[in-house]
């Protein structure tokens, strides 16, 4: 939805602090080496998307319950360019999040609705850790990049194309629906000793006061391929 101007709301968790804003979500670090300065502007932090990415990339062909057994070798840092959900027909480009003034994780723009964006200060997907992904539910105009987050099932793959020419390939452990006010921070932030993926939107019923959704809807993955395309 629409960002809106009223205050956002803050939870204390697990020495962080953390909030939602049009379904996206907000974290205020307070963990050594994750501190926000107040130097970062949204201006300065948020790198643009790639353009011109492919419609598709190749799935695996092995059986679900084979990919979820299966855990690849972390990957060297790339930056990620594109995210691709086969299940819900998301081929979307990747900008680059960083910080806001306020020490928050910036919001992707509304427009254009086929984007989302990765949190630059994290992993990259297929590093080891939990790489975060966050994406609108809708604009003011109609549905974006994560409008079908909760069609993913357990075992769909999710594929990240890297500026480095790989590819790395995910398979989903588990989809969850949550209250913001009680959203995981341990559970999407906190350290693996694997490469993860975590997804992230809004969800829930939509509250017309707050001009934003009630619950986040997030996606946990894990690393199981690495290739590079032929080309």
């Amino acid at each position: 939805m629409p960002l809106s101007s009223s205050p956002v709301q803050r939870l204390a968790l697990g020495g962080a602090a953390v909030a939602t804003l049009s379904g996206l979500l907000l974290i205020w670090f307070g963990v050594s080496g994750m501190i926000f300065d107040g130097s970062s502007s949204p201006a300065a932090a948020r790198s643009p998307a790639p353009t011109n990415i492919p419609r598709r990339l190749p799935s695996l062909t092995e059986p679900a319950d084979v990919l979820l057994r299966t855990f690849a070798q972390p990957m060297k840092k790339s930056v990620p360019q594109a995210v691709y959900i086969p299940r819900i027909g998301v081929a979307a480009p990747l900008m680059q999040l960083g910080l806001d003034a306020r020490g928050a994780i910036e919001n992707p723009p509304l427009e254009p609705a086929n984007i989302a964006g990765w949190y630059r200060h994290g992993p990259s997907p297929g590093q080891r850790g939990p790489a975060v992904i966050t994406g609108h539910l809708d604009t003011r105009s109609g549905p974006a990049v994560f409008a079908r987050l909760d069609r993913v099932r357990r075992g769909d793959q999710i594929q990240v194309m890297r500026s480095d020419g790989s590819v790395a390939v995910f398979v989903v452990d588990k989809r969850e629906r949550v209250s913001k006010k009680d959203f995981p921070t341990a559970r999407v932030y906190g350290d693996v000793d694997y490469p993860g993926l975590r997804l992230v939107t809004c969800g829930g019923v939509f509250d017309r006061a707050a001009h934003s959704y009630k619950g986040n809807t997030i996606v946990y993955a894990h690393l199981v391929r690495a290739y590079h395309p032929p080309g």
